[in-house]
Formats: structure tokens, sequence, C-alpha cells
């Protein structure tokens, strides 16, 4: 079964939006990479062999999202917002090739779950508002 683009984006999105606040890792309540790649685990029992995978996908992208979250939500440019969330996006991507069908299938129930939380908060901030 094939995963449509959205889905991982909506995911990304609700699963990634605390790390684009300024400096989420350092506030308490915020999810830090270690305790997003730990709900991952729990929620879609991921093996050693995945949260190792997905651990590097954090890391590999993690400096420039760090970079990009320093400066600060009010004080991004558009260029760096679009980057944000290419790199959000290439990171979910690159999750859920880690995953299996069962455990895209129990993400996917993960983002309805949360009632489109992360998609609402961005409502009039996209693309087409001006």
């Amino acid at each position: 079964m094939k995963t449509h683009p959205f889905v991982i984006l909506a995911v990304s999105v609700a699963l990634l939006l605390p790390a684009t606040l300024p400096a989420a890792d350092a506030k308490p309540g915020r999810a830090g990479r270690g305790e997003r790649l730990k709900s991952l685990t729990e929620k879609l029992s991921l093996t050693e062999e995945q949260q190792t995978k997905v651990k590097e996908i954090y890391a590999k992208s993690g400096p420039e999202l760090r970079e990009l979250r320093a400066k600060g939500r009010e004080s991004l440019s558009d260029d760096d917002k679009k980057k944000m969330r290419e790199l959000m996006k290439s990171q979910m991507q690159e999750i859920g090739a880690v995953l299996t069908p069962e455990q895209k299938e129990k993400m996917k129930e993960m983002r309805k779950e949360s009632g489109g939380a992360g998609a609402a908060r961005g409502k009039g901030k996209g693309k087409g508002a001006k």
C-alpha cells in the first residue's frame, strides 16, 4: 500500500511542529529529538534498527533546523520558512521509508486522533494566504 504524500506531510506537521518553535528542545513540555524518538518508538513499536535509522534522520537535518529555530518564529523569512518545511517534509519522507506498512497505518491513525491540531495552527498562513 502506497502512502499518499499529503498524509506524510500532515503527520510530519503533527509530529514535528514542536520542533519548529524557538529552542523547543530546551523548553519543559516540548518534545526534543530524544523525546520524539521515544514517543515514536512507544507508539509505533519501532525496532532497534528503525530507532537507529530515525535517530540518524533527525541528526542529519538537526543542525539546519536548530539554526532556523534559533532565529525565532517571528524572525523567519519566507525563504527560511520554506526551507524549514522542506527539511521537515524530507525528514518525514525518510522516516516513512523506514516504517512497515502497519506502522504507517498506525501513524495515519495517530494523525486522525490528534484532531488535526497541527494543520489548524497554520490555517490561513499557507501558500494561498496573503
